[in-house]
């Protein structure tokens, strides 16, 4: 008997990949999906310790210490207040004066020097953000002129129900000099870094400390 026109002459055998196969392009697929055989994990920032140089870009920072400071009342009506002090020496590479600034708190970033500081653990919860300033007898001054070393307190007032942090852990960024999109000016920014999944920038923690807290007499 004649086979119809077109029939196979052997039967078709489906194709096995062996498992091996399977993990193997099942791994270049993630291996490619991430970036390449080279990628490599980013490096933790240096850990800095006290008196240590740090090159902030727009400042010359070096850590000094943490410590709790207890204010007195003026008088037996005003109520006693307590701080988490941290302090550095602080030099303005610019040629223009730059005030000390605040601290980022949760109705924004903070400015001057002490946006710099952009992390402490424990968090300490503050409504307008941690104060800086250079003491000077009685007084405080808020300006940081150019190549003068100066010693900045960064200062966050703590609850009066709140356990003082015998620890602190800092984490601090870097501004780089850029050029205004809008003004084609110079400005110093954070060093950022965009997330490749959700392309959105984040700044760089470049450095970060960690240190007692050093419980302090009152003022």
């Amino acid at each position: 008997m004649t086979e119809p026109s077109g029939a196979p002459s052997t039967p078709t055998r489906p194709v096995v990949v062996p498992a091996i196969g399977l993990v193997i392009l099942t791994t270049l697929g993630i291996t490619a999906l991430l970036g390449g055989l080279n990628t490599a994990p980013d490096k933790p920032p240096p850990q800095i310790a006290a008196g240590q140089k740090m090159d902030q870009g727009l400042y010359e920072t070096e850590f000094v210490e943490a410590k709790v400071t207890l204010q007195r009342g003026a008088n037996r009506f005003a109520e006693d207040r307590r701080y988490l002090d941290i302090l550095f020496k602080v030099t303005n590479k610019s040629d223009a004066t730059i005030p000390t600034g605040v601290g980022a708190s949760a109705s924004g970033e903070g400015s001057g020097f002490a946006k710099t500081l952009i992390k402490v653990t424990p968090e300490i919860k503050s409504e307008w953000g941690a104060q800086a300033f250079i003491p000077s007898g009685e007084s405080k001054s808020s300006q940081l002129h150019p190549g003068v070393p100066s010693n900045v307190t960064v200062r966050y007032e703590l609850d009066k129900a709140a356990t003082a942090p015998t620890e602190v852990a800092l984490s601090l960024s870097k501004l780089e000099e850029v050029e205004s999109i809008l003004q084609g000016t110079p400005m110093w920014m954070p060093v950022s870094k965009e997330d490749p999944f959700t392309q959105k920038r984040a700044v760089q923690v470049l450095y970060t400390i960690k240190a007692p807290v050093k419980q302090e007499d009152a003022q």
